[in-house]
């Protein structure tokens, strides 16, 4: 049981120590000075604990906002959202890293106000989808009336508009002028037309004189009224004759009657074709201007739809808590704060880095510095080495170069004096070769005074070999024949 249990303490403190170097890599301590300084050791371990919780803080404000702006699958949004937290944590390790502490306050607090700035700005971007995300509800419910006022205003823009107020005048046009093109010629409208109605009113009428007619016929006949006597008479006989008059008026009329009907109808079957064709030419034209109306209309629908669909998106939910943080004061105060929070936390390692190089150095930063000025030394000095060894290489290598010349000086000396030598006996040679033959052909006296013995030849070579050492000095003795 005991020997379980150290094992499992040795396991948690790997584990602890294997974390812990992670973290010291995350911050950018340096490890070699950490071993002079082992208590220093927690501190750089939390620096890279706190740059580890901002960029997780970043992965999932990120994660947040693909999934809700860009509509993308979690496990994608996820994806993104490490992807970003890992620069978030490349770009804070470089802040905190390469903020420098300089010999003044001021000084350092200028050099390191950039990166608090950029510190702000990251964090006021990455705080924002996690605001949005606590006040989730709020927002989804503004949202939903934002929507609705957006449908309003749509629907009555889209009354008011004059390209589409016509629409149902239009589709009222196009009912009536369907319905009358489908209605053939009838009864009606034969009895309708104005000839037929005057010929059933004159045929009505001397119907109605005919009655009357017939009636006081029969009245005077019966002696209840008129003369007042029974029987045929005179005046019997009159009324006789004009209600056989209005008779015989009535039934032409009514002879008439029915060609009149014909003739009418034949007339409003011809006008109907006409009417039928340019009935049909105006339905073309409404049905054209309504359709083209109409599908504009769906369109706009169609897209504002859309709008109204892909209005849940960041702006638009910024827009809302901006519109509920103005109504409540509260909730305004608390959004205020938790922004405040949130940026805060994002910048926490640079400011906090900020303060340490404002504060009196640590044992740290002064173990840093001295091993910056020992690296800075060890590399003066090797570079002074290496400058020496240079100079001496090269004054080595110049001596040795001017020794070379030297004996390569002294050996042409040399070389020259034997051509010289060898020159001389050539010549001597030559004048007793000379001398003889001159002796051979005159006599010796005039030769003895005409030639230079050759003691005096070899003077006179000797003088001119002090004057000039050059084997090519045309002076030579023998360059040239005597005249």
């Amino acid at each position: 049981m005991r020997s379980g249990t150290q094992r499992s303490s040795l396991r948690r403190r790997v584990t602890r120590r294997a974390v812990a170097e992670q973290l010291l890599t995350v911050s950018g301590a340096n490890r070699d000075v950490l071993r002079d300084a082992p208590k220093e050791r927690t501190k750089q371990v939390a620096m890279g604990a706190v740059l580890l919780s901002t960029a997780a803080i970043a992965a999932v404000s990120a994660s947040y906002a693909l999934h809700l702006a860009l509509h993308f699958w979690w496990p994608f949004a996820v994806l993104g959202g490490v992807a970003w937290g890992l620069v978030i944590l490349n770009l804070d390790r470089w802040l905190v890293v390469s903020t420098p502490r300089l010999k003044t306050k001021l000084g350092t607090l200028a050099m390191a106000l950039p990166r608090v700035l950029l510190a702000v700005l990251i964090g006021a971007v990455i705080s924002t989808p996690l605001t949005l995300a606590v006040f989730s509800a709020e927002i989804s419910t503004e949202v939903q009336v934002m929507a609705a006022e957006e449908e309003d205003a749509f629907n009555r823009q889209l009354d008011e508009d004059s390209r589409y107020a016509q629409i149902p005048a239009w589709e009222a046009q196009i009912q009536a002028l369907q319905a009358d093109i489908a209605q053939p010629v009838t009864d009606a409208d034969v009895l309708d037309d104005p000839a037929v109605v005057d010929l059933q009113q004159r045929i009505d009428e001397a119907k109605t004189r005919y009655e009357a007619a017939a009636a006081a016929f029969q009245c005077e006949n019966d002696g209840t009224c008129g003369t007042g006597d029974a029987g045929i008479g005179d005046v019997s006989r009159e009324k006789q004759a004009e209600r056989d008059r209005l008779q015989r008026e009535w039934q032409d009329l009514q002879q008439q009657s029915e060609p009149a009907k014909a003739q009418v109808r034949q007339q409003l079957e011809t006008e109907e074709i006409q009417k039928t064709a340019d009935q049909e030419a105006q339905l073309a034209d409404l049905q054209e201007r309504s359709a083209d109306a109409s599908s504009d209309r769906r369109a706009e629908i169609a897209a504002h739809q859309a709008a109204v669909g892909d209005s849940d998106g960041i702006l638009a939910r910024l827009t809302a808590l901006g519109r509920i943080s103005d109504a409540d004061p509260v909730l305004h105060a608390a959004h205020l704060l938790l922004f405040l929070f949130m940026t805060a936390l994002e910048c926490l390692p640079i400011i906090f880095k900020t303060m340490l190089a404002l504060a009196p150095p640590s044992l740290y930063e002064r173990l840093v510095s001295l091993e910056e000025e020992k690296v800075e030394q060890r590399m003066r000095l090797r570079l002074q080495t290496e400058y020496e060894e240079a100079e001496t290489l090269a004054r080595s290598a110049l001596t040795a170069a001017e020794a070379r010349a030297a004996r390569t000086l002294k050996a042409e000396s040399r070389a020259t004096g034997m051509v010289l030598d060898a020159q001389l006996d050539v010549t001597r040679d030559g004048v007793r070769r000379w001398r003889d033959e001159q002796l051979g052909a005159t006599s010796a006296g005039e030769v003895r005074e005409a030639t230079p013995s050759a003691d005096d030849l070899e003077s006179l070579y000797k003088n001119d070999r002090l004057g000039s050492e050059d084997p090519r000095d045309g002076r030579l003795a023998g360059s040239s024949a005597p005249a």
